[in-house]
């Protein structure tokens, strides 16, 4: 009895594949397909065929020794299968963040020979610039020594002849004049160094006090700003449930409005069908119609 149904029970499913291999044709000759669903379809296909061709080689073995082995070693061929599959799912998924490793490793090595390469340019233009700094201040120092030394000479030649051509001593009163000048002109030079200094000191305080005020004024205005800022914030947080609700409704609203036209649509189309049908084959209201063409078709003959 347990053969029986079985066998009963696999013929019910042949039959059930057939019924789907003729739907699935019948789907495919009313609507194109895409290259990613003609591959899914073919792959169902020979799904199909190998469970046909297992289940008909188990009815054969089922009528003629009473078993099914062909279904047995089937379904292990498929557990085997499946399990081979996650095996290599989970070995690419490592290859793949392997990749990803290795990649992001390769960048940050890259990134850090860009940096030192430029580091390197960086610092050979440093050394470039100090080294033309270094022989500029050379060749200063150098004129400067070869002038010092030119005007040394000169002094001493000088200091020769003035022996040997000693001048009278300057004059007492001439001394005093001169000496009266060089006072009065510090004198006046350390006046002005003072009143530029009362100048700037004053000048530093002003300045001083401007500052701070402005810095006093800011520190209000920000003061207000954060104070207006957590205002509006628990402004926002009170009413964000409300926010929330009402952008549920919206959208809620604009599904059942969408599904109420998408049922207008669809009825308007029945009706549009159904009064199509009445129209042509005389029907219901329209059975006067009918009378006409009678009418119309003996008047011809």
């Amino acid at each position: 009895m347990e053969f029986l149904l079985f066998a009963l029970v696999l013929e019910v499913a042949l039959l059930q594949f057939k019924i789907l291999e003729g739907t699935t044709e019948l789907r495919r000759k009313r609507k194109p397909v895409s290259k990613s669903e003609k591959a899914q379809l073919d792959k169902l296909t020979r799904d199909r065929s190998l469970i046909k061709d297992v289940i008909r080689r188990t009815l054969i073995e089922t009528a003629e020794t009473g078993e099914w082995l062909s279904l047995q070693k089937t379904v292990e061929a498929l557990q085997e299968k499946s399990s081979l599959t996650t095996t290599l799912r989970l070995r690419h998924t490592q290859l793949k963040s392997t990749l990803q490793d290795t990649s992001a490793e390769c960048l940050r090595n890259r990134n850090q020979r860009a940096q030192d390469l430029q580091n390197a340019d960086k610092k050979i233009a440093f050394l470039r610039d100090k080294m033309k700094d270094d022989l500029q201040n050379a060749k200063a120092r150098l004129c400067y020594a070869e002038k010092w030394i030119l005007a040394r000479a000169e002094s001493q030649d000088m200091q020769f002849q003035n022996q040997l051509q000693r001048s009278p001593m300057p004059r007492t009163d001439f001394e005093q004049r001169v000496h009266d000048e060089l006072v009065k002109a510090y004198q006046l030079q350390t006046k002005e160094r003072e009143t530029s200094h009362e100048y700037w000191k004053v000048r530093y305080v002003k300045d001083t006090a401007d500052i701070n005020c402005r810095l006093m004024a800011k520190c209000e205005q920000l003061r207000v700003t954060i104070a207006r800022r957590e205002e509006l914030q628990k402004l926002y947080d009170l009413h964000e449930g409300e926010m929330r609700a009402w952008l549920t409704f919206k959208k809620e609203r604009a599904a059942r409005l969408a599904r109420e036209k998408r049922v207008r649509d669809a009825a308007t189309r029945i009706q549009a069908w159904w009064r199509g049908v009445m129209v042509r084959c005389g029907l219901g209201q329209f059975r006067s119609l009918r009378t006409l063409k009678k009418s119309a078709k003996g008047k011809k003959k």
